[in-house]
């Protein structure tokens, strides 16, 4: 289960970063939202979200690898870390759309 746990979650967060890194390339994102102030005040919740999440998926990794080298104190760190990377993540898609709500 752990093997099988640790495979899915990597594809997961490279996948979710590699998506990341092609918004960006292909419609200059970081650009766009500096100049659209449609609703600044979303834009910035949006931003607290999106960049909480590439600092909350380093801080699982760093959690998942003390973990897998038998740490298991680490176990309850790792699991509110997961919770709250996921509520991140879902929060940062719903504000996408806030953020260029006209």
């Amino acid at each position: 289960m752990r093997k099988t746990h640790v495979k899915i979650m990597s594809t997961v967060i490279i996948w979710d970063l590699l998506l990341i890194l092609q918004i960006e390339f292909t419609r200059s994102a970081i650009l766009k939202a500096s100049k659209v102030m449609t609703n600044p005040t979303m834009l910035k919740i949006h931003l607290f979200f999106a960049i909480g999440s590439v600092i909350l998926y380093i801080l699982m990794v760093l959690s998942g690898r003390k973990l897998l080298s038998g740490d298991i104190s680490v176990r309850p760190r790792h699991k509110k870390l997961g919770w709250t990377t996921l509520i991140f993540r879902i929060m940062t898609l719903v504000t996408s759309y806030w953020a260029v709500a006209k």
